[in-house]
């Protein structure tokens, strides 16, 4: 029997909707916690990615999009349709048989003539105008983190570089030249060993400041991400490539978003100007009615058609045709002048990135690899008791100052590059043109 029974349960449990459920697939906002898990070393690109997918502002100018899209539906909407009833006692009345019945039904819809198109015309401006506006958004979540990104690349570079001056401060402390012991061959005195004690706590007390520096930037680079675990291991600061030709970005400086917005503004404010000389004049109505009267001893039906139309005689909808132009010549005026900042800034943008780069490149080759040269023969110079504490603590400074200096121009020239990818409207992750 219970050979017979296992089978009918077994099958009974399988086709039962509560235990034969299908796997829950995986929601969106699960896919994306689960990258950010995986994540390992985040770049630029990954890290721009990442804020697109959970920053709040992305989801507002998509609902900007969609709310416009259901303007440019309402535009092209007729007006509604109207009915009219009425019920009285006349043809009883006439006919002796009393009592109260239908006499009349009319039916009145509004003919927008020349008001459909030009408010469609108007509302496809705007949706353009919100796209483009979409796409301009996006551009400053890219440059908010660009900007983090590369304060905690910054940050870390800042924090490797005061543990390597401690390191180095650690090992003449305890009498060794380098890391991989190398002893000192000379007697230090009471004066030198508390000058190099003063070295080593500044480079201590720069090693705590480095890390508080590198904790800020990790949770502003963790907040910005929406990363629970705190992750923020990135790729190197480096220097960033040469641009492309000022000529190649100033050709599709007409496509930056956020002049394609002010256009498609401009254009819908123009557009608005004809829909509101459409409204000067109201919707001609068609009527159609139906009435029942009494005539010769029999009921009739009278079916008729006409039409009706307001006479613009106190108002003419003036004031709204002159709201409409200085709209459309503000927001004339407002393209004119994004055109003439975009170029600008652009242009500084630009320079500034060449600026930057010369200037790296000239620290890295003309100061860098002077300073380390100085710092080694000093080191060993003092170690043979050749030279005194001074001239260590000098090249000491020289040395590490330089490559401190070296980062803060690499970090300032990946600020440039943001700063010109955001003037000339370049996406990192998709967009249009040559990336600088």
């Amino acid at each position: 029997m219970i050979r017979l029974l296992l089978p009918l349960g077994l099958a009974v449990l399988y086709f039962n909707p509560a235990f034969a459920q299908p796997a829950i697939a995986p929601t969106r906002t699960s896919e994306v916690l689960l990258s950010a898990k995986e994540q390992k070393v985040w770049t630029l690109e990954s890290a721009t990615r990442r804020v697109l997918e959970v920053a709040p502002e992305r989801r507002q100018s998509d609902a900007a999009v969609d709310m416009r899209q259901e303007e440019l539906i309402q535009a092209g909407a007729w007006p509604n349709p109207s009915i009219d009833l009425r019920a009285d006692n006349r043809i009883g009345q006439l006919n002796g048989q009393g009592g109260t019945g239908l006499a009349q039904l009319a039916l009145s819809q509004p003919l927008p003539l020349r008001r459909i198109a030009r408010q469609r015309a108007a509302a496809e401006s705007g949706l353009s105008a919100a796209q483009a506006d979409r796409q301009a958004q996006s551009l400053l979540l890219e440059h908010e983190a660009a900007l983090v990104f590369h304060a905690v690349q910054f940050a870390a570079a800042k924090r490797q570089l005061a543990k390597e001056r401690l390191e180095f401060t650690n090992n003449f402390a305890a009498g060794r030249i380098t890391s991989y012991g190398d002893r000192l061959k000379r007697y230090l005195t009471p004066l030198e060993l508390g000058r190099l004690a003063i070295m080593r706590e500044d480079a201590r007390q720069g090693t705590i400041l480095a890390e508080r520096d590198y904790e800020d930037a990790r949770i502003g680079f963790k907040n910005l991400l929406g990363l629970a675990d705190g992750a923020a291991e990135t790729t190197l600061l480096t220097l960033p490539a040469r641009p492309a030709s000022f000529e190649v970005f100033a050709r599709e400086l007409d496509r930056h978003p956020a002049i394609e917005t002010a256009r498609h503004e401009t254009e819908a404010a123009r557009e608005g100007i004809e829909v509101a000389e459409s409204q000067r004049y109201p919707d001609p109505v068609l009527k159609l009615f139906h009435d029942r009267d009494f005539n010769n001893g029999a009921t009739i039906n009278v079916i008729g058609i006409g039409v009706g139309m307001e006479i613009p005689i106190l108002n003419r909808n003036r004031a709204s045709e002159g709201k409409a132009r200085a709209e459309a010549e503000a927001s004339r005026a407002r393209y004119e002048a994004l055109m003439r900042d975009a170029r600008m800034r652009l242009e500084q943008a630009y320079a500034q990135l060449l600026r930057l780069q010369n200037q790296t490149e000239q620290v890295n080759a003309n100061l860098i690899e002077p300073a380390r040269k100085v710092f080694e023969l000093t080191r060993r110079s003092f170690a043979a008791g050749e030279s005194n504490v001074l001239a260590l603590v000098d090249a000491n400074n020289a040395y590490f100052d330089a490559r401190a200096r070296y980062q803060e121009l690499l970090q300032a020239c990946a600020l440039a590059s943001a700063d010109l990818r955001l003037a000339a409207g370049l996406s990192l992750v998709g967009g249009k043109g040559d990336q600088p």
